[in-house]
């Protein structure tokens, strides 16, 4: 990396870290005075920057004093489940058992689903999982309530959960390690530093491996080719956190935690804010990301719009996000469990 590059990202990370320091403010400004958000953040900029400065100090001393002392006391305490994970769904019934027995079989023992208004079989189809405790089912309403689900769980649920991963139904979180259980990796990455509260899974970018049409079979078996390491997609990530050290949920892809408590990346180095990984890392966890799947599919995504706000996905983005330079065959280890589990529970291949 370049000097000149290296001063960009020092700049870039500087404002990123002073946004999610005073991340409430300013989104409630943009949300309630939109006209004139700029010249009050302009005017706002030395309360800012004072606050910014503050929290740094105290994230560093009592914050990470705070944390360490929790996350201590925690790790002789037992709950419920290990890693779950937080979802929002919208008629997503044709993939969501797959989806669902694939994290069953990597050691995933608990999902809280929020059902977006639905009009397909989603019910029906997880009504099995919601009748045997594994999944805890909530319908909720409106346009673009994913923060709002992802909040609301971990308000009701945090004390059950040592650690809850947000993903979506597209995505695939992946152990290196063929069928090693996922809170195994989760406890031997979080172990590596005293205060980290949560891991950030870089994507991994999946095309759709030649599809116009949905293919019979499998998502895990039909999409085998994907990006390589280095495309700038597979910087981006989605959070797998302790819930009881996160302040809020601020964005799809992370939250803002309390006060001394960080984040690391999949090999447990501290890493940057925000919604990527400088350094990328496939090690130990990845997050397979199953975005475009065939044309026909992702044509059914965009009718179903977006999760975090109200809009639709741009249709271009199809091509924008459609790799298939690597050829990778990693998730056919898990086939065979993957049929047997499907067949037990009637899915029609």
């Amino acid at each position: 990396m370049s000097i000149k590059q290296r001063i960009y990202h020092i700049r870039f990370e500087t404002w990123l870290d002073c946004f999610i320091y005073n991340n409430k403010y300013i989104l409630n400004l943009r949300r309630n005075h939109r006209k004139l958000s700029k010249p009050i953040l302009l005017l706002s900029a030395p309360y800012l920057l004072i606050n910014w400065l503050l929290c740094k100090v105290y994230a560093s001393t009592c914050g990470f004093h705070n944390v360490t002392r929790k996350l201590k006391k925690e790790r002789t305490a037992s709950f419920d489940h290990e890693v779950a994970i937080v979802a929002i769904a919208k008629n997503e019934g044709l993939y969501i058992k797959e989806w669902i027995e694939y994290h069953k079989l990597v050691g995933i023992t608990k999902i809280y689903l929020y059902d977006n208004e639905s009009s397909d079989d989603t019910y029906a189809t997880i009504k099995p999982y919601i009748d045997s405790g594994f999944l805890d089912y909530t319908f909720i309403r409106g346009g673009g309530m994913q923060l709002t689900a992802y909040n609301d769980a971990i308000k009701k649920h945090k004390e059950e959960c040592r650690h809850m991963a947000f993903i979506d139904l597209d995505e695939y979180i992946m152990p290196e390690t063929p069928f090693k259980k996922i809170p195994e990796i989760v406890n031997e990455i979080i172990s590596k530093r005293p205060n980290a509260a949560g891991i950030a899974l870089n994507w991994c970018l999946y095309g759709n491996s030649g599809h116009i049409k949905r293919p019979k079979g499998l998502i895990t078996e039909s999409y085998i080719d994907r990006a390589k390491n280095t495309n700038t997609m597979n910087h981006m990530i989605k959070t797998l956190c302790n819930p009881r050290l996160v302040k809020d949920y601020i964005s799809p892809h992370y939250p803002q935690y309390k006060l001394g408590a960080i984040s690391v990346d999949s090999t447990g180095r501290l890493r940057s804010k925000g919604w990527f990984c400088r350094d990328l890392s496939f090690k130990n966890l990845r997050l397979n990301h199953y975005y475009c799947k065939s044309e026909e599919d992702f044509k059914i995504k965009v009718s179903r719009g977006l999760g975090d706000r109200i809009g639709q996905y741009d249709l271009s983005k199809y091509h924008q996000m459609n790799f298939n330079e690597v050829h990778d065959e990693s998730m056919l280890a898990y086939s065979e469990h993957l049929t047997a589990s499907l067949a037990r529970n009637n899915y029609i291949f």
